[in-house]
């Protein structure tokens, strides 16, 4: 099977095909928080604010407790398999080209992924250089599967898979203004490409192994700069506080494209009245660019549809969002917590078709030491 095949010959074979298996499974996964039709590295957004969660102390318990490392595991995964266009859901069907049925446009495809499920495990380390300022650093570890449906014989349903190193973050983090209750923080960072973007499976594009998706690498491929405010006000019962982060991406990676910049802001709160647990809850708002340039092993020959699946289109990604998530963060002793939130969309405003996620969990134990 050649390339042509997903265009021009698979077309003809297809008419002959008597059907298409279509897969629906949910599993445990991803809200709209982590993005939708999401690169990995986005999964654990290497946020300045995540790092911060790594420290069991507060800002304010720090003159009196004498820790100045902090460390953390972070588990967190996300599905994906509903479809917009803008704000409006779509189907499988309105995704999938279906020949001798519609016309071929830049909203179908021979190849739709249906099932997108992304897990990464984190280890973060924090380390108090003076009581004003921290540096930190965030190693993940992603695993990753995609189920599809095509219209090409012999792939009617196929699934792909990566795992392996993500992108490294390297942070650094300051007060820039504390009172007796509130705290501003500023900080900046890289976060080194030590993640795969060659990652390689089976899929109908070619006989044998071929270049997988931007959705199914393993990092940006460029060195990207993390920047951070952060604000939080300390009360008796309740905590509160807002932040806004941007994350910018430098140049191209050696695949010629660049994922695209992201940018979020979002307020939060916290009960502290109970004894042993602490809920809380936050609404974030984030935007996310398209990617800029295009991997060109991804592309079929044909001039006017080149992209044989909308995770292969560098249009169908970015867009905007807002997430509604709700958390618990339980002391285990004076220097070990956890922490699990749950987050599920409440807008999604997306270039597309593009794959959104239903929900996102995560789990988080640290220690201060």
């Amino acid at each position: 099977m050649t390339g042509m095949c997903w265009e021009t010959g698979m077309c003809c074979r297809a008419l002959r095909h008597a059907g298409r298996t279509t897969l629906w499974i949910a599993l445990l996964g991803a809200g709209q928080t982590a993005w939708a039709q999401t690169v990995p590295t986005d999964l654990l957004d290497l946020s300045i604010e995540a790092l911060f969660e790594a420290n069991v102390v507060t800002e304010a318990e720090r003159a009196q407790v004498a820790r100045r490392w902090h460390a953390s595991y972070t588990y967190a995964v996300s599905d994906y398999h509903d479809y917009y266009l803008g704000t409006q859901r779509i189907n499988y069907d309105e995704v999938l080209f279906q020949p001798g049925q519609e016309d071929r446009t830049g909203s179908n495809y021979p190849v739709v992924p249906t099932e997108i499920k992304q897990e990464v495990h984190a280890l973060r380390l924090a380390y108090d250089l003076t009581p004003a300022l921290t540096v930190r650093a965030q190693l993940p570890f992603v695993m990753q599967s995609t189920d599809h449906i095509s219209i090409v014989p012999g792939y009617d349903a196929f699934n792909i898979s990566s795992e392996g190193i993500g992108d490294t973050a390297l942070l650094v983090d300051g007060i820039v203004r504390q009172t007796l209750n509130s705290i501003w923080r500023l900080g900046a960072g890289i976060s080194v490409p030590t993640g795969s973007i060659d990652e390689e499976g089976d899929t109908p594009r070619a006989p044998g192994n071929q270049q997988l998706p931007y959705t199914m690498q393993l990092g940006s491929g460029t060195w990207d700069v993390p920047l951070l405010l952060s604000f939080r006000k300390y009360g008796a019962q309740w905590d509160w506080g807002a932040h806004a982060d941007v994350t910018w991406r430098t140049g191209k990676n050696d695949r010629d494209y660049r994922l695209g910049h992201k940018a979020g802001v979002s307020g939060w709160f916290q009960w502290k009245g109970f004894t042993g647990f602490s809920p809380g809850m936050r609404l974030q708002y984030r935007w996310r660019d398209t990617i800029t340039g295009q991997d060109a092993a991804l592309l079929v020959p044909n001039p006017q549809f080149p992209y044989p699946a909308p995770v292969t289109n560098p249009s169908a990604f970015g867009g905007e969002q807002i997430d509604l998530t709700v958390f618990v963060r339980v002391p285990l002793t004076d220097s070990w917590y956890t922490q699990a939130s749950y987050a599920q969309p409440l807008y999604l405003d997306l270039n597309g078709p593009q794959s959104s996620e239903k929900y996102h969990f995560s789990i988080e134990i640290g220690t201060s030491f």
